[in-house]
């Protein structure tokens, strides 16, 4: 009995074969536990669990930095929040901030003018032109806003030296004039008074008469105030070193050409131009005056032609004869004539007389 119990010794190789069956039996059973543990849900740690296992400890209140605490420095969720709110509202707090500043502004003394200046002025002086505007100290400042054009056309008008006034605001109650002056075109002679004419053609008869000024301006001799309105408008057009070289002016009329003006150059020509022209032609001068060598008269009544003085008076001198030999000669034939028709008609009486 006792040897059927006992088993019998394996041998060497079978004891690897059953060594090698269990170690594998092991890894399969490892491995199914594995899938098994993987196709389970992870087990979560729940929120009692978790402080369950944590040892309790004393809560304790975050710090933020006091700069946080306010809106401006928010979280992006906050800031997004605020931003949406501000942007339905921001009309109304616009127009509600505007219309308090506005309503605190109309009530204050800043509300009323503080003071006038101006700018540019050199013939009038400052309270001329504040006098001129009508402004006064305790006018509001939004009335002088809204008259500013009539203002500055009030200005314009008073004084014929201005040619522009541009009235400005200077925050919070202050204003300014800008002036800009006409400028001195030339003078006026009239037998023997002299009047400026500003460089708007106007002849200003109450502005005194400086003889410094007067040597560096041309002179116009005899002109009526149409005609120096015509010189101003086409002298102004002109290049400066042009102007510059004009002394006087005399006014030379023809059959031809009624408004024929003589100007006298500092360089010793003269030149002669019709005045409806003179924009048009006075240019030239310029050129032609580099190629002329004795001083000389250049002559743009038709076309443009230059003869020395001399040579020029001669011809003026010449056709001045022929002029009155020609009106002596009319004289003469008009005298006959008359002559002829009185002897004609008294012998005709004589005849009559006889007759009866």
């Amino acid at each position: 009995m006792a040897d059927k119990d006992k088993q019998p010794e394996l041998t060497p190789w079978q004891q690897e074969h059953a060594e090698f069956q269990k170690k594998k039996q092991e890894e399969a059973a490892k491995l199914a536990r594995e899938e098994k543990r993987k196709k389970q849900p992870a087990k979560v740690e729940s929120v009692i669990e978790k402080y369950e296992a944590t040892p309790s400890q004393p809560m304790k209140e975050e710090k933020r930095p006091f700069l946080k605490r306010f809106n401006f420095f928010a979280s992006p969720k906050e800031k997004g929040e605020i931003a949406q709110v501000l942007g339905e509202i921001w009309p109304f707090i616009l127009v509600t901030l505007v219309i308090f500043l506005g309503s605190i502004y109309v009530i204050s003394p800043l509300s009323k003018i503080a003071s006038f200046t101006a700018i540019g002025n050199t013939h009038e002086s400052t309270e001329q032109i504040a006098e001129a505007t009508g402004i006064k100290t305790n006018d509001h400042v939004w009335q002088v806003i809204q008259k500013s054009t009539a203002i500055s056309t009030k200005i314009e008008q008073k004084f014929p030296r201005v040619k522009s006034a541009k009235i400005s605001w200077i925050f919070p109650n202050n204003f300014s004039a800008k002036i800009v002056e006409y400028s001195e075109s030339v003078y006026l002679k009239t037998g023997d008074t002299y009047q400026l004419v500003l460089s708007n053609g106007v002849i200003s008869t109450q502005e005194p008469v400086d003889a410094q000024k007067r040597a560096a301006l041309p002179v116009l001799d005899g002109f009526s105030a149409k005609e120096v309105k015509s010189f101003v408008v086409a002298y102004e057009t002109l290049k400066p070193e042009l102007k510059a070289q004009i002394t006087t002016v005399t006014k030379v009329p023809t059959k031809v050409t009624p408004d024929f003006i003589a100007l006298e150059m500092k360089d010793g020509h003269q030149v002669r131009v019709p005045l409806s022209q003179m924009a048009e032609k006075l240019p030239y001068f310029t050129s032609v005056a580099s190629n002329l060598t004795e001083p000389s008269v250049v002559d743009m009544e038709a076309g443009v032609y230059a003869k020395s003085k001399d040579a020029y008076q001669k011809d003026l001198d010449d056709e001045k004869e022929k002029e009155q030999k020609a009106k002596e000669t009319a004289a003469a034939n008009e005298s006959d004539q008359q002559a002829s028709d009185n002897g004609t008609e008294t012998a005709s009486t004589d005849t009559t007389q006889g007759t009866e």
